[in-house]
């Protein structure tokens, strides 16, 4: 005799089965049948998978916010889990000539105002323990529109630490004086993972902007910190534009060289010049990622082929952009030079004419004398 999940007492279910699942595999489930769709809506279920998928949901403040989302901690799942993906093909026919480098004409939707503070939740992890958890807020009040937008995050070695939140030594010995190898740095790009998710709560809607795997990993050559950098490629202000998420990490040295520990995290934005956007134009460019306008989506990726691709493609933009620039200056500094040659070679020809004349009139006066 069969059993079909009717059958099976949902507090059974609810308690026993579904706990079990994942976030993917509990969205997954729930587009099974109307019956396992109810189940799967209970918010305890989410709330459960969100604090253990990010620890710094635990934080009261965050998790009341999270809880009047539209529909609770899943929609804040289902916002934050997904990566954000740029298409790149977009930008294959643009000419460099056409990416601009003007300020944004566009404002915010009238419609959702300008939030009074933005929220940031951050969980870094080592090999999927976590080592660093934290909860920051933004004033985005005051001369925030007008100022580099930039979140910096400074703290202490976990023995001294003072301030709320997660922050544990990364199990790896490295040396007190040198730092990590080459070795060490590439065993961290692999294994460490970090996840930034913003938080508006004006709109009540969230983005992860972290690449979750780092991009890059160096030591720096002066204090020996172990610097990792995450990068996520959005579309810019214009609608030819692409801006970089970078996201920088710095990993302190323990006493005795015995581990590591989250020593900064710094989040900012940057254009194809490099230039760091401020709040304004941080704030245009929310609103269409909240909303996946402009050529990005959220989209839950196996690897991080496509993280990878509108990375490249940024990194080539930015070359051709540069050899763009170059080639303009070199056009302006040349068209410069010519101008200078022609105002000269009038002057050459005034200078000429004066002495003629000069000389006409000496001539003139001996002339006159005899």
């Amino acid at each position: 005799m069969s059993t079909s999940l009717a059958n099976i007492h949902p507090h059974i279910i609810q308690t026993h089965i579904l706990p079990r699942l994942d976030g993917p595999s509990l969205l997954s489930t729930a587009t099974a049948s109307s019956y396992l769709q109810t189940l799967c809506a209970d918010d305890n279920l989410w709330s459960h998978i969100c604090r253990s998928t990010w620890p710094s949901t635990i934080d009261p403040r965050l998790d009341h916010l999270i809880s009047i989302f539209p529909a609770g901690h899943r929609s804040f799942f289902q916002d934050s889990f997904p990566a954000l993906i740029t298409d790149v093909n977009h930008y294959n026919t643009i000419l460099p000539s056409t990416w601009s480098s003007s300020k944004p004409n566009s404002w915010l939707c009238s419609s959702h105002p300008c939030p009074s503070e933005l929220i940031s939740a951050i969980d870094i992890c080592y090999q999927n323990d976590v080592v660093y958890s934290r909860v920051e807020f933004t004033d985005t009040t005051h001369d925030f529109l007008w100022s580099p937008f930039w979140v910096e995050l400074k703290d202490d070695p976990p023995i001294n630490r003072l301030i709320p939140g997660i922050s544990r030594w990364i199990d790896l010995k490295v040396d007190e004086l040198l730092g990590a190898n080459k070795a060490t740095l590439l065993h961290l790009k692999e294994y460490l993972t970090l996840s930034w998710i913003l938080i508006d709560p004006t709109r009540k809607r969230a983005v992860n902007l972290s690449s979750m795997r780092p991009v890059s990993v160096m030591q720096h050559w002066m204090t020996n910190d172990s610097l990792l950098e995450y990068v996520t490629v959005l579309p810019g202000c214009s609608m030819n534009d692409m801006v970089q998420c970078r996201i920088e990490v710095a990993l302190g040295v323990g006493g005795g060289g015995v581990g590591l520990y989250v020593k900064e995290v710094v989040l900012k934005f940057e254009d194809l010049h490099c230039s760091c956007l401020n709040g304004r134009e941080f704030l245009v460019i929310l609103q269409r990622v909240i909303w996946e306008e402009s050529n990005v989506r959220r989209k839950v990726v196996e690897d991080d082929e496509e993280r990878w691709r509108s990375y490249r493609k940024f990194k080539e933009m930015k070359i051709e952009k540069m050899s763009w620039v170059k080639k303009e200056e070199e056009k302006k500094e040349l068209a410069v030079r010519d101008c200078h040659c022609v105002i000269i070679t009038f002057e050459a020809d005034d200078i000429k004419a004066w002495f003629k004349k000069e000389r006409d009139e000496v001539k003139k006066m001996l002339m006159q004398s005899k």
